[in-house]
């Protein structure tokens, strides 16, 4: 099987391979595409899943700087048009641009831990990096809030009748939709690089028969 690493790209794919994916990020926020619901009480996002792929086939600074423009447009949809309890915290950068380029640096950071195993499958270390990635990324997002904005949510907490809720308390309330956000850059990340795999393995095997 062909290798899939960062390595290969030129200088000039890989500025276009972080354009492209920030792009995506612009039209899943704008269009609401990156947002589904699947009941009035657990919905998930798939925004984190360009940022991680950015750092798989690009690298740490296409995942970071994904990842600014993830945080970016959250900030700026939370300013100009809040729909949940938490968007009116999302519009300090702290909250919104900085857990999302820290997102691009530790997908990238699992990536190259699990390309240090020999034999190593990359659609498997896709898979299990994208996992992990994705749920740290729900860890540091209410990491930030509560450290850099704790009066502010517990005010949110008291408003909706979790007052004197606590951090783990926040995370294991929304432990459904954070793993299906995970499970969702999972199988995405699996089909991205998988198919990245089999589109070069059959480029090499025609140009062997050539």
């Amino acid at each position: 099987m062909i290798q899939i690493t960062n390595k290969n790209l030129s200088r000039n794919r890989r500025l276009a391979l972080a354009g492209a994916f920030s792009a995506l990020e612009i039209v899943l926020t704008f269009t609401n595409l990156g947002f589904i619901a699947f009941s009035p009480v657990i919905s998930i996002t798939i925004l984190q899943i360009p940022v991680i792929l950015a750092a798989f086939l690009g690298g740490l600074p296409e995942g970071v700087f994904v990842g600014f423009i993830m945080g970016l447009m959250s900030l700026i949809k939370a300013a100009m048009s809040p729909t949940g309890i938490l968007d009116p915290l999302f519009v300090y950068p702290w909250n919104s641009v900085l857990p999302r380029m820290l997102l691009g640096a530790v997908a990238w950071g699992f990536w190259k831990l699990f390309s240090l195993i020999p034999h190593f499958p990359k659609v498997i270390n896709a898979g299990i990096s994208a996992f992990a990635a994705t749920f740290c990324h729900t860890l540091m997002v209410y990491g930030c809030i509560f450290l850099f904005n704790g009066r502010a949510i517990a005010e949110t907490l008291a408003s909706i009748g979790m007052a004197g809720a606590g951090y783990f308390t926040v995370v294991g309330v929304g432990i459904v939709s954070e793993l299906l956000e995970a499970v969702a850059s999972t199988v995405v990340s699996i089909a991205v690089l998988g198919g990245i795999a089999i589109t070069g393995s059959r480029k090499s095997k025609l140009s062997k028969e050539e």
